[in-house]
């Protein structure tokens, strides 16, 4: 076993030109061999450290790897750096990674694909290829969801998920289930994105004579949500299913197929149509985390972004990635009396209720600056819920933690009383006093999500669960009462990753003092 010794670590490249230290063979594609030290690769691979000391082999198998790759490989085993890397050697070097455990150059190629991400201003459709098709390998062959939030939130970002999406189904039956799953998670609740092209390829298929509807056209079909697309694109869903109809089936399964798809459309539909909310009840993410703003955006761009985003669902939403842009960018913004004319018109184009002004008296800000200037406009904010006339649940968490961070270390529990609840009281519970809901997070090494806890079994005696509620949106805030207020919105810090070992989120984190951190939760229920 290699001694602990401390990696990354500068060993010296110079010792690659030695023969004498390089007694491991690394036998690469095409039958290109690289030789290097079995001590220094030791110290970064506890796979190597077993193949060779446990092992002593003296040839490590890399064949499926190009002899560029495996060099990179060991280059940074050498030198603990991590130069750029190509994207065409990117999966190579990350796989490389990945399958001999040095886990630090798996770390730096996420960041380098976070940065790549990043980077792209006005990306080509080639451009979101590279991201997303990479997410779609980390997660089919290493079982990895480290690159699919940067990939998703990048598309989703500059609004193209409806071009990316047609232009990837083109080549629909090449197409695997894993890259079919990552299409259906990409569109989410917006299923006309993969209904309308599909329809055009079954068209396209009727005209050619052929009379069987492809494998993969029915594996998206009975994945996707169709009954979004039923309910808020119903040409685009019947136009689809008259289509469906004209193909002539060979068997009775193939038409049963057809109507047990139409039949279950319909019947989620008319449930959701009973009952327009998102149910607290379903255990999905948390809405309105996870996303991510272009801070080199100018403010101009940010509020047109916002304003005019599918993703943006409401007024708090749009504010609180507001301040999040002007926390990154120094408070800048201009002139609140250019600004709010701008703001109150996208409210009201957008259809949205004022915010409770509460929400916002938390945010660090000084007089005459745009938050404060936004929370005593009477068009966009309002004093009490009862102005509001809205179902709003909003509550703290019962324990505190001792960073906004910490959560996503592992599991956990964040618990909530909602009981003497105004929205509450208004349903007679009989449990007055003990209602509450659970979240419950995934770490970060797992994907980072918050989940809301369904299970009766999963609340003890002391926590009452209401499963008929329905909730419309929700939000997850944090705040520190230390010293000073002072608010977080959790929205807009993109996901949670683990970078040199330790749980990082969003580089403004690391500026909030304090170590007393609740979080809060907003909910509009239907």
């Amino acid at each position: 076993m290699a001694p602990n010794v401390s990696v990354p670590m500068n060993f010296g490249l110079k010792l690659l030109d030695s023969p004498t230290h390089n007694t491991l063979q690394l036998k690469a594609s095409q039958g290109a061999v690289v030789r290097a030290s079995s001590v220094i690769l030791s110290f970064n691979s506890p796979v190597i450290d077993h193949m060779t000391t446990s092992l002593h082999l003296t040839s490590v198998d890399m064949e499926e790897f190009s002899e560029e790759a495996v060099r990179y490989f060991v280059d940074a085993a050498y030198s603990g750096q991590s130069p750029p890397i190509s994207r065409n050697l990117f999966r190579d070097i990350h796989k490389l990674a990945n399958v001999f455990q040095m886990s630090w150059l798996v770390t730096r190629c996420v960041q380098q694909f976070t940065d790549i991400a990043q980077s792209l201003q006005e990306p080509s459709y080639e451009d979101l290829l590279f991201l997303f098709d990479e997410a779609v390998y980390v997660l089919s062959q290493l079982k990895s969801r480290e690159l699919v939030e940067t990939a998703l939130s990048k598309i989703r970002t500059l609004n193209e998920e409806q071009n990316f999406i047609r232009n990837y189904l083109v080549d629909l039956n090449s197409l695997s289930t894993q890259q079919l799953d990552l299409i259906i998670e990409l569109a989410g609740t917006s299923v006309e994105y993969i209904v309308e092209p599909l329809t055009e390829q079954l068209t396209a298929s009727l005209e050619k004579g052929e009379d069987k509807v492809p494998a993969n056209c029915k594996y998206l079909l009975e994945n996707c949500e169709l009954h979004h697309c039923q309910i808020y694109h119903e040409r685009s869903c019947d136009k689809l299913f008259d289509v469906l109809q004209q193909f002539r089936y060979q068997s009775f399964d193939d038409s049963k197929w057809v109507l047990q798809i139409h039949r279950k459309t319909t019947a989620a539909a008319l449930k959701l149509a009973t009952f327009p909310a998102t149910s607290v009840l379903t255990p999905d993410s948390i809405p309105n985390l996870f996303h991510t703003i272009d801070f080199k955006m100018s403010f101009d761009e940010v509020v047109d972004w916002l304003g005019s985003s599918p993703k943006v669902t409401n007024l708090i939403m749009f504010v609180q990635g507001l301040w999040t842009w002007m926390l990154s960018n120094n408070y800048k913004h201009k002139s609140p009396a250019e600004v709010m004319p701008r703001l109150i018109e996208i409210k009201e184009k957008r259809g949205w209720t004022g915010i409770f002004v509460y929400w916002l008296n938390l945010c660090r800000c000084k007089n005459g600056d745009l938050i404060c200037i936004i929370r005593n406009n009477k068009t966009l904010c309002y004093d009490s819920f009862d102005e509001t006339e809205l179902n709003i649940v909003s509550v703290y968490s019962r324990e505190a933690f001792k960073n906004v961070t910490s959560i996503f270390e592992k599991e956990t529990e964040l618990h909530f009383d909602i009981g003497g609840n105004a929205a509450l009281d208004k349903r007679n519970c009989l449990s007055h006093g003990k209602c509450a809901l659970i979240l419950k997070t995934v770490p970060a090494k797992d994907g980072a999500n918050v989940v809301l806890c369904t299970d009766p079994a999963e609340y003890p005696d002391n926590m009452h669960f209401h499963k008929e509620f329905q909730a419309k949106d929700m939000h997850l805030t944090a705040y520190n009462f230390d010293s000073v207020f002072f608010h977080i919105p959790l929205s807009w810090f993109g996901t949670p990753v683990i970078k040199d070992g330790s749980v990082y989120w969003s580089e403004m984190l690391y500026k909030c003092s304090g170590s007393q951190w609740y979080f809060y939760l907003i909910i509009y229920l239907a």
